[in-house]
């Protein structure tokens, strides 16, 4: 085994893939622009943090369990921009509402960009290497109370009260067992002041009650989700699941 064979096996050995990848690269440069060894060396570092930034990144954005891949740079924000604060939405993607623990209410017809825009702010908190945790709410309910697999739940469970934003999409579609509903409280309760929640709803938030058994605990619920939280309401717009369908035909 010569010199570099055996260095290679070390790096693997010390996991560190971006300096095994990029050395060919940086010894090349080395030669070519007479690199000094300090230099050389900063490169090498550089190039393996590149590479953990970009698999950690990579990890959080399976992790969240996006339904699609959904950022701002696909977004269209001229297609609705007469009733969507767009403004408000690009100040939103600095995420320093999750850091001052806030929530986002965001409420309208189906089709308008709702969950694209939760997603594209959840890819973004990614990006600062935040932990998210995206779901349809019947969805993440449904796999928590699942009997079947306790230890999976539970630990379901715990991530979406540990992570630093938690989306949950299409929220009031349907109405609430009184178990479900106490799920949602223990989760709103346990993040209230300590983590974000971004809530998406076609319906809007006075219209949530019925969606409750219990109005006392359907009110606990939205005192924690609501007051205090950043709204976007908006009432009608064009839906972008309609215009491709008339495109296509």
């Amino acid at each position: 085994m010569n010199q570099k064979d055996e260095l290679l096996s070390i790096l693997k050995r010390l996991k560190l893939p971006g300096i095994s990848h990029n050395l060919d690269l940086r010894l090349n440069e080395a030669r070519e622009n007479d690199i000094n060894h300090l230099d050389f060396l900063a490169l090498l570092i550089q190039d393996e943090m590149t590479s953990r930034e970009a698999n950690n990144l990579e990890k959080r954005i399976r992790l969240a369990g996006f339904s699609s891949h959904t950022t701002f740079e696909t977004f269209n924000f001229d297609f609705n921009a007469t009733i969507l604060p767009v403004q408000q939405i690009r100040n939103l993607a600095s995420c320093h509402f999750i850091e001052n623990r806030d929530n986002l209410v965001f409420c309208g017809p189906p089709g308008i960009g709702k969950s694209h825009i939760a997603q594209a702010i959840g890819y973004e908190a990614c990006r600062r290497q935040m932990d998210v945790v995206f779901g349809k709410v019947s969805k993440l309910i449904e796999d928590i109370l699942d009997p079947l697999y306790p230890k999976r739940s539970a630990r379901l469970l715990k991530k979406i009260l540990k992570c630093h934003l938690l989306i949950l999409d299409d929220f009031a579609f349907r109405k609430y067992s009184q178990k479900e509903s106490e799920v949602l409280y223990t989760i709103c309760d346990d993040r209230l002041g300590k983590r974000s929640i971004i809530i998406t709803s076609n319906r809007p938030p006075e219209d949530w009650f019925s969606v409750f058994p219990d109005p006392v605990i359907g009110g606990a619920i939205l005192d924690r989700m609501v007051s205090g939280a950043i709204k976007i309401i908006s009432t009608d717009g064009k839906s972008h699941r309609k215009e491709k369908k008339e495109v296509t035909k």
